[in-house]
């Protein structure tokens, strides 16, 4: 960046926080690199990392000339220093953790205002600024996390490092804005490394609650309620639909039903019981029957075509004729669906006696099955 066409102050402040910053990262990546056990390879390329790492992505994005880092041969020289000062001097225990995360913090804070104060001067609009200003406090500490093998500290734990950064590019947009950059590019590390001690010393971290989703459960709730409506709309429909079938329908379906009872009758005259008993005990059934099924009516006479293409008999007897039962003794609706939705339940046990109707030997074997229960209801 060609700060010396900035105001000298601003340029001398950028200055400053740019290479003091490069220089203490350079340290914190080297004394890491000396606790992941590297050699003096990886001393310089991890203090490299976390030294220059943000300031190149920010370079990168923003796109405008080379990037500073290789530019200008000062700042890989105070990277590489910081390296060499970590691997001969050993920073451990408490004052090594006091170092690291203040240190990442400071530094932060700084890297902050200088990346919100370079794309403010290449006119990128505000968020773009902040983001900036994001990318490079915590690019390196992110880029070094990953190339060691640890999760990226920005990603959760008790060190606030984004919400810090955003709070120091925003002082400066607000600078910017009103003329004050200057006083900007000094309140703004001020106020961000102030957040971060009240953060880091107040146990403050952002939530990490996987379940917290109150839109979505908003949403569920209002698919659900939607849902139900619509199942009630439904069976409204397919009940008004029930009530308005033609009568040729309806009486197709008595007729079926006597067909089948006739039927009944003649072979249990044939097996010798008496024809007027018989009959009588059918007449009783079918009125049982009508009563469970309202949408048979007797009372109907007219003629209906009951040719029924073949290929939609059912296949699963067992399950068809299971489907549809009287309601003698109370449990024929007992399945979860018809507890929930009685109009939808008898809707569907409708739709199953059709089918049956059409298919002579389906409905002797149902005549059967129901005065079976029909008999023990009697018993």
């Amino acid at each position: 960046m060609a700060v010396d066409q900035v105001d000298p102050l601003i340029s001398s402040i950028y200055r400053w926080m740019d290479v003091s910053g490069v220089l203490l990262m350079g340290v914190i990546g080297g004394t890491l690199a000396r606790h992941r056990g590297y050699d003096i390879v990886g001393f310089f390329f991890i203090a490299m990392l976390s030294a220059l790492g943000g300031g190149m992505l920010r370079d990168v994005l923003i796109n405008q000339g080379t990037v500073a880092a290789m530019s200008q041969p000062e700042y890989l020289i105070l990277a590489f220093t910081g390296a060499l000062i970590a691997r001969f001097t050993y920073f451990k225990g408490r004052a090594w953790e006091v170092m690291q995360s203040h240190g990442d913090a400071m530094i932060s804070a700084l890297w902050a205002a200088t990346g919100a104060s370079k794309a403010i001067y290449y006119d990128l609009p505000v968020l773009p600024t902040i983001m900036m200003g994001v990318f490079t406090a915590t690019g390196g500490g992110m880029i070094r996390d990953v190339v060691t093998g640890r999760e990226p500290s920005v990603f959760g734990g008790n060190q606030p490092t984004v919400v810090p950064a955003v709070v120091c590019a925003v002082i400066l947009i607000v600078g910017d804005a009103t003329g004050f950059l200057a006083l900007g590019m000094a309140l703004g590390p001020l106020a961000s490394y102030a957040l971060f001690l009240v953060g880091y010393y107040g146990k403050w971290k952002l939530s990490q609650d996987k379940d917290f989703a109150p839109i979505n459960a908003t949403v569920n709730a209002t698919v659900s309620q939607v849902a139900q409506i619509a199942r009630r709309a439904e069976n409204r429909s397919r009940a008004v639909a029930r009530e308005l079938e033609p009568k040729a329908l309806r009486a197709w379906r008595h007729r079926q039903m006597e067909k089948a009872l006739e039927r009944r009758v003649e072979a249990e005259v044939v097996k010798g019981k008496n024809r007027a008993e018989v009959r009588s005990a059918a007449d009783e059934f079918l009125n049982e029957f009508t009563n469970q099924f309202p949408a048979i009516d007797a009372d109907v006479d007219a003629d209906i075509d009951t040719d029924i293409d073949a290929e939609k008999k059912p296949k699963d007897r067992e399950r068809l004729l299971d489907g549809v039962g009287m309601d003698f003794d109370g449990t024929s609706y007992n399945d979860e669906t018809a507890q929930s939705d009685p109009e939808k339940a008898a809707a569907a046990h409708a739709d199953m006696l059709d089918i049956i109707l059409a298919d002579d030997a389906l409905t002797d074997e149902l005549i059967e099955r129901l005065v079976a229960r029909y008999k023990k209801k009697g018993n």
